[in-house]
């Protein structure tokens, strides 16, 4: 699914790209960003998929109300 993709392949692949750019480098402010960005992608498996998925659909529903004119 595209949405998987996005929300967690990407970030997945950033946090393994900081990280190696971090061992090559021998730089230590690689490794904060590849940290968050793992944390973010165990958040994703614990559950943050529900939550991210909820909210894209309220949005989507909030933009189809505001659009319509029903309302204030």
């Amino acid at each position: 699914m595209l949405f998987d993709i996005v929300f967690f392949g990407c970030p997945l692949a950033l946090c393994v790209c900081l990280g190696a750019h971090a061992v090559r480098e021998e730089d230590k402010r690689f490794w904060l960003p590849s940290f968050s960005f793992f944390a973010y992608c165990l958040f994703y498996l614990a559950g943050g998929r529900d939550v991210l998925l909820y909210l894209t659909v309220a949005l989507m529903m909030m933009g189809g109300w505001a659009s319509s004119g029903i309302g204030i």
